[in-house]
């Protein structure tokens, strides 16, 4: 694998997930980032306006300005300007010379410590297995089959990139146990990048369990776009437990059950995720998969 030298560790994307935000802190603090002294790490805040106000955002999302309007003269609203200086600061996105970035998320969903990739590569897949090994309790997401128009997340600036999301916790909100998770899993990660450049033999299984995007799944609602529904309690707080066809997954405030309507077993993550109320989403649908290391070495 290509080493990787030039390392983006971001915080503060959403200004109300702290524990990106405060991990960034600490560790700036503290010095930490000399433990990887061969990796040169650029540790950033990057909406602070957002994190004054502990706020998602200004005007729009900050981790969907990233797509095909990145480089949009006529975008001048404060993300999407925002974006285009950090477009200019850890890119050009497309040929970026960071090798590598971390985006630092919360969210309000019981996802435990999930690491997002992008991509199925090498790279990403022996990370899967290198983080799932020392995290047993982790999920590892690939959503490399999300469309390409959009992909317009933060992390698409670098030339690889990763999320990891932490939860359960509110807005606003900082709790110990999800900031030590995140700051676990950044550490697995830099640790796994380090020990690459170095050549060192890498403690990986030779096959892990993983999920794969699926689809989304939307609350019912009426022809004035008002929710007429709520994910069913039976479903609530269970990222990443099975569904089956069938299964009664939301209810409608009338009492009539809305089923799982699929062919397949499913694995709901950003269950009721608390920030996009806006879209109705009820959940995502992720694929259980397991991931051969063996032939990615």
């Amino acid at each position: 694998m290509k080493k990787m030298q030039r390392i983006a560790l971001i915080g503060g994307t959403h200004g109300n997930e702290l524990s990106g935000i405060y991990l960034v802190k600490k560790w700036l603090a503290q010095q930490t980032l000399k433990q990887w002294d061969t990796l040169d790490i650029t540790a950033r805040i990057v909406n602070p306006r957002a994190c004054e106000q502990s706020v998602r955002y200004i005007e729009t999302d900050l981790n969907r300005e990233f797509g095909v309007g990145l480089d949009d003269m006529d975008k001048t609203g404060y993300e999407a300007l925002l974006a285009k200086k950090i477009n200019i600061e850890f890119g050009p996105k497309g040929n970026s010379p960071y090798e590598f970035l971390i985006d630092l998320h919360n969210t309000t969903s019981n996802m435990g410590a999930c690491l997002m990739l992008q991509r199925k590569n090498a790279f990403t897949v022996l990370l899967g297995g290198y983080v799932k090994h020392r995290m047993p309790h982790a999920n590892i997401y690939f959503q490399d089959n999300v469309p390409e128009e959009k992909q317009n997340f933060l992390l698409t600036v670098a030339q690889q990139g990763v999320t990891v999301e932490v939860g359960p916790q509110p807005n606003s909100v900082l709790q110990q146990e999800t900031l030590g998770l995140m700051e676990e899993m950044t550490k697995h990660i830099l640790d796994f990048v380090e020990l690459c450049n170095s050549g060192t033999a890498l403690e990986i299984p030779d096959e892990y369990d993983a999920f794969q995007y699926s689809e989304n799944l939307h609350l019912p609602v009426n022809e004035n776009g008002q929710r007429e529904g709520l994910v069913s309690s039976l479903v609530d707080q269970k990222d990443f437990q099975p569904i089956e066809p069938g299964q009664v997954v939301m209810e409608t405030f009338a009492g009539e059950k809305i089923t799982w309507q699929g062919d397949y077993t499913a694995y709901p993550l950003f269950i009721n995720e608390a920030a996009y109320h806006t879209s109705h989403s009820a959940m995502t649908l992720s694929k259980k998969i397991v991931m051969s290391c063996q032939d990615y070495k």
